[in-house]
């Protein structure tokens, strides 16, 4: 908001500066007195009678009689403009300056007061425009506070490794990444053999980097993994950062440490599973086919009425789970909706892990699912269908995606 009304001040100034100059110059030609260039233009006239008198081009009572003309008639013209003076002429002195006074004080006013009027000075707030509630909001600015309280502490306490990280992770609850990665930072510099303030630096990191997990905030990564090979967020952040360097292979690994800590059946689960499955999509094939070759075909196609609700290179995932068991997908293939209608083969080489195979599961549902996200993770607004319960090795299923998910 400061920064609003800073810009606006700077802009009125520049409207004033354009204004005013021009008002104060006609102001100052205007205060020019009549009487003045009068008096000028008879003094010259005299001037030039007594030159006349000492070239000797007229008589010294000439002169007398010339001289007394002159001065009746600037008597008079002088006490003609000073009769003609009234109130009402004042302004042409010294309008220039009232009217410039008036902008100066009026304009600025002016054009608060219309913002306030047909503008929306309730976006100017931050928490307008992060959609936030009254007491989001008010909640918000008690931890702000807080925060800088806490800041200013430091101040005072550079080797309180505990304050830095503190605050890091309030910078960090606030959306403010660059600060947070200085003051976690200054926590892993004071606990170098400790690989949760390492992986917290490199979490701040890869926020504040807003792009792929690499560079420093990687490095930071590994090291922590190097003194703790089992901390949860560092292999995290390694998986990303090797999924997004395409190596699939090596973000399911990194995948799978973490989904051995994982509570089974959790919401961390099933994330960390949605990462694997979504890697392995990706992958292409991940195992050899089982010596059974259990295998399923048919054809997916987007129902009409849903076609407006799709983009071209939305991600199609077509997979195939037990009707009865675990949710983790036994096949999984990734396509774009661009590829629809598609005919599919789904068969054990698509096995997300082993032992969870078409072949091991007496019947299955076909299940295709358009993520806007890209995500392998059901999310709402995804579009999604299924087929009905079939044996492994079933031909010419058809699915079709008609609904959305809520």
């Amino acid at each position: 908001m400061t920064v609003f009304w800073i810009v606006a001040a700077l802009f009125i100034a520049v409207a004033l500066a354009f204004l005013l100059p021009p008002l104060l110059r006609r102001s100052a030609a205007g205060g020019v007195s009549g009487n003045a260039a009068n008096i000028s233009v008879y003094r010259d006239q005299v001037a030039e009678l007594e030159n006349d008198l000492v070239r000797g081009t007229i008589l010294p009572d000439q002169h007398a009689q010339a001289k007394a003309e002159l001065e009746r008639r600037m008597l008079e013209d002088v006490g003609a403009e000073a009769a003609d003076a009234s109130p009402r002429s004042v302004p042409k002195t010294g309008g220039g300056w009232i009217v410039a006074i008036v902008l100066a004080v009026a304009l600025p006013a002016a054009t608060v007061a219309l913002y306030q009027w047909l503008g929306t000075p309730a976006a100017l707030k931050p928490e307008v425009r992060l959609g936030m509630t009254e007491e989001e909001a008010a909640e918000r600015r008690k931890m702000l506070d807080l925060t800088a309280q806490l800041a200013k502490k430091m101040e005072s306490r550079p080797d309180d490794a505990m304050g830095w990280t503190m605050l890091g992770r309030s910078y960090l609850a606030l959306g403010k990444a660059a600060d947070a990665a200085l003051a976690l930072g200054r926590a892993a510099l004071l606990k170098p053999k400790d690989a949760q303030a390492q992986a917290d630096f490199a979490e701040a990191l890869a926020i504040a980097g807003r792009g792929p997990v690499s560079g420093q905030a990687l490095e930071v990564a590994n090291r922590a993994l190097a003194i703790d090979p089992g901390n949860q967020k560092a292999l995290a952040l390694a998986g990303t950062a090797a999924f997004e360097a395409k190596d699939f292979a090596k973000a399911i690994a990194f995948w799978q440490r973490l989904l051995a800590q994982a509570p089974p059946g959790s919401e961390f689960a099933r994330a960390v599973e949605g990462g694997i499955a979504e890697a392995k999509a990706a992958m292409g094939t991940a195992e050899k086919p089982a010596a059974t070759g259990a295998k399923i075909t048919g054809r997916v196609e987007l129902a009409a009425s849903l076609k407006e609700k799709a983009s071209p290179d939305d991600t199609v995932f077509i997979f195939a789970r037990a009707a009865k068991g675990p949710r983790m997908p036994l096949a999984i293939l990734r396509k774009q909706v661009k590829d629809l209608p598609l005919v599919f083969t789904l068969d054990d080489s698509m096995a997300m892990a082993p032992g969870m195979q078409l072949s091991a599961f007496p019947l299955v549902v076909v299940g295709a699912r358009v993520s806007k996200a890209g995500s392998a993770m059901p999310a709402s607004g995804d579009l999604e269908g299924s087929s009905a319960e079939v044996k492994p090795g079933a031909n010419g299923i058809a699915v079709v995606i008609d609904r959305v998910v809520p």
